[in-house]
Order: C-alpha cells, then structure tokens, then sequence
C-alpha cells in the first residue's frame, strides 16, 4: 500500500489503494449481474407473452378449422340428399319413359297398317342399348347412394 510521506500526517491514499480497487471490480461485477438479471427477466416475460399469442393464435385457428369443417361437412351432406332426390327423380322419369315405350310398342303391335319391319327393329335395338346404359347408370347410382348412405 501506498503511502505518502506530506509532512506532520502519515495520510493513507485511497485512490491508489488495492482494496478500493477491489471494491471497485465487485461493484461492477454486482451492476454487470444485475443488467444480466434484468435483461433475462424481460427477455423470459417477453418470450411469455409470445408464447401466450402464439397458444391464442393456435386455438382461434384451430376454432375456425374445426368451423370450416362443419359447414364442408353440412354442404357434403346437402349435396349427398340433393343427389338421392335427383336419383329418384330419375327412376321415375325411367318408369315414365319405359312406360311410354311400352305403350309406343303396343300401340305399334296393334297397328294392322306396319309399313316397315325396320322401323320396329330399330325402335328395338336403339332401346335395347338404352335400357342396358340405363340399367348400368342405375346399378351404379344405387351402389353410390348405399355407400354414401353408410358414411352418413
């Protein structure tokens, strides 16, 4: 330690001391820790709040999805008995139409005037192409309908 010789006092110097010194170093150890400590505190609150928006964020979301997936289910199944109502609007229109064409042909069996057999035979071939597409187109819808009907 310093001393300094100024005459009649035998005064110690502080300001060159070591233990000043040391004191100095640990007091700015202490502010150093302290600006560490409160710069992980907000770092920590702030990763917090974000942590919360994102969670709010995710549930808004996850609200809307499962919205969206209500109304696409409701317009599935809307569409599903749209689909059955023209299904079975069809069959009538077939019942209809295979009944007019069961009268055309009695009505042509009856007739004693047949001009041309070809005519009949054509009548003939052109609706038993249609009654098989028919009957396919129908097998088909029914299948369709059966299976939709067991996902609903």
């Amino acid at each position: 330690m310093n001393e300094k010789n100024n005459g009649s006092n035998n005064k110690y110097d502080f300001v060159n001391s070591r233990a000043l010194f040391v004191l100095k170093i640990i007091t700015m150890s202490f502010a150093i820790l302290a600006c560490v400590v409160i710069a992980t505190a907000m770092l920590t609150r702030w990763i917090m709040d974000l942590n919360r928006k994102i969670k709010e964020s995710n549930t808004k979301m996850a609200r809307a999805a499962a919205r969206l997936n209500k109304f696409r289910k409701l317009r599935v199944k809307h569409i599903m008995k749209q689909r059955k109502l023209q299904v079975k609007e069809e069959k009538k229109d077939k019942k209809k139409k295979h009944h007019d064409r069961d009268i055309k042909l009695m009505d042509i069996e009856n007739d004693d005037d047949i001009d041309d057999i070809d005519d009949i035979e054509e009548i003939d071939d052109i609706t038993d192409e249609e009654n098989a597409i028919n009957d396919f187109d129908h097998e088909l819808s029914d299948i369709l309908l059966e299976n939709i009907d067991d996902e609903l």
